[in-house]
């Protein structure tokens, strides 16, 4: 079976679900997963500059959202478990085009122009031929070892039975600032602990323990509530091109996912108005 689309988005993150909201029909999204924001939400990322101005209506409404549910503040802190409903609310009301559960298995150029894309899902492989390829993934899902991954971390969330005074958090997070970042509440923290990259899920798992066994006294009262199922990436990567009209935008490369959306609707603008010159 072989489908069209004009834009083949790879990766369900905010960079990915940003971009598809500005294309509207025009693209499709395509995730291996069933998760959304993976690159922050599931790898226990909280991200930096929460400050930062959103550019679009679309990350602005978000915010707010976040600030009326308790799960944002004006400081930057985030509660991370919560963010992910109304991310699939969003997609479930503007009716985006997505297929979760779904693989790339193979890139091919078209003659021509495009590319003849591979897919795998519940009902079996179909081809499918699309214009470009904008690939979202932490790791370039869509050209897997052909691309320079940054350093590699596992994620943890933290939680303590009793909320200390504020000077205690301050303390403990400045002790660890290299490893740690605060939640929203004070009973919760997460911890970002770097692995080498070659480290398999059971390799990392394992050094995350025998760290956490002698961990400093200031982390005592903490206990891991859970750990994160997907690796947490760092890169300096924001646009790489692999071809012509295949590009990699690591959603994981922005500071945070407000600006990750920002920066995947601002491309989506980029993208309607090169069609438009076109046509």
């Amino acid at each position: 079976m072989e489908d069209t689309v004009k834009v083949l988005v790879i990766g369900a993150t905010f960079a990915g679900i940003g971009l598809a909201q500005k294309l509207g029909s025009q693209g499709l999204l395509v995730e291996r997963t069933m998760l959304v924001g993976h690159e922050f939400i599931n790898c226990y990322r909280t991200g930096h500059n929460w400050n930062r101005t959103p550019q679009s209506t679309l990350t602005e409404q978000l915010r707010k959202q976040w600030m009326n549910r308790n799960l944002l503040n004006e400081a930057g802190g985030v509660h991370l478990g919560g963010l992910a409903p109304s991310v699939y609310k969003l997609l479930l009301d503007s009716q985006q085009p997505i297929r979760f559960m779904t693989e790339v298995l193979d890139v091919r150029p078209r003659s021509g122009a495009g590319y003849e894309v591979t897919l795998y899902d519940a009902t079996g492989v179909r081809n499918m031929c699309v214009d470009q390829i904008i690939d979202t993934t932490s790791e370039c899902r869509s050209a897997g070892g052909k691309v320079p991954l940054g350093a590699k971390f596992i994620g943890a969330d933290l939680h303590r039975d009793t909320a200390n005074l504020a000077e205690d958090s301050l303390d403990f997070l400045m002790e660890q600032e290299e490893l740690l970042t605060a939640g929203l509440f004070a009973s919760e923290a997460y911890l970002q602990f770097p692995v080498d990259a070659s480290s398999t899920w059971d390799m990392a798992r394992e050094q995350l323990h025998h760290y956490w066994k002698s961990r400093p006294e200031s982390l005592r009262p903490w206990t891991i509530a859970a750990i994160a199922d997907v690796f947490s990436v760092r890169t300096e990567a924001q646009h790489v091109k692999l071809g012509e009209g295949w590009l990699w935008m690591p959603s994981c490369g922005f500071d945070n996912p407000l600006h990750a959306m920002d920066e995947g609707f601002q491309y989506g603008e980029e993208v309607q108005q090169h069609e438009l010159s076109l046509s």
